[in-house]
């Protein structure tokens, strides 16, 4: 599995949300809810490659809300034996207020993006002003052998014209002239696609295959050099 994106959804209910199966009270955090009629979650599933994208609702009958703060949640795993260079990247939706992360085990900054970790399992929490949402991400190791040239692959572009970051770099890529490098969307789209990556003639600028100026947002890449896979996430930024 090249990536993994789920969306998670956690909606705080007021007094009239209708849910559970057969009448009755509940509590909750948010206080006691009455419900008279059932109502089951759903979830949906698209396949994409390289992605899976996840989707968690609560079903037809959508409450109304004080708040709802839900995260899309993308993983890359390590890229090749003894790497330990996945990462994780957090998306919260609709967050009120002040934004928190807290992580078991503990990764470095507390921040909505975790990088070079181990193969393993990985809590996080997120919470705003309004609520709390937990979800686990398993980050794996592809077993292949790692390159013996260090390639260092970047994890931000700023393309604003200021002659600064406005391209992206692949460090070792001039080792390897025969590569592909393709930019994904975070529903799973091919973006943009370029054969024999050199950082000057052929290289990531911001826009998609059609010349289009891409917005602000994360976006994953995927490098295919010597028969080898490198992916992970680029945070586009003007």
């Amino acid at each position: 599995m090249l990536f993994s994106i789920n969306t998670i959804a956690q909606v705080q209910p007021n007094p009239r949300q209708v849910l559970g199966s057969t009448g009755g009270s509940s509590a909750a955090p948010w206080g006691t809810v009455d419900f008279t009629v059932g109502e089951v979650m759903t979830e949906t599933f698209t396949q994409g490659s390289p992605f899976i994208i996840k989707t968690v609702t609560q079903g037809f009958q959508q409450p109304n809300t004080v708040g709802t703060l839900s995260v899309t949640q993308a993983s890359v795993n390590s890229t090749c034996i003894g790497g330990s260079n996945g990462s994780i990247a957090l998306t919260p939706l609709n967050a009120v207020g002040n934004v928190t992360y807290s992580w078991t085990p503990a990764v470095a900054g507390d921040t909505n993006v975790a990088i070079n970790l181990a193969p393993g399992t990985y809590q996080y929490t997120i919470s705003d002003s309004l609520s709390s949402i937990s979800g686990v991400v398993v980050v794996t190791e592809d077993q292949v052998e790692c390159l013996s040239v260090l390639c260092n692959f970047y994890n931000g572009i700023t393309p604003n014209g200021d002659g600064n970051n406005d391209t992206w770099i692949i460090d070792c890529v001039t080792e390897f002239p025969e590569n592909t490098v393709s930019i994904y969307n975070r529903w799973g789209d091919l973006l943009w696609v370029g054969k024999n990556y050199d950082n000057i003639n052929v290289v990531w600028d911001g826009r998609n295959k059609n010349g289009g100026q891409l917005p602000d947002a994360t976006y994953f890449y995927l490098v295919e050099i010597e028969k080898k896979s490198f992916k992970g996430w680029i945070e586009l930024t003007h």
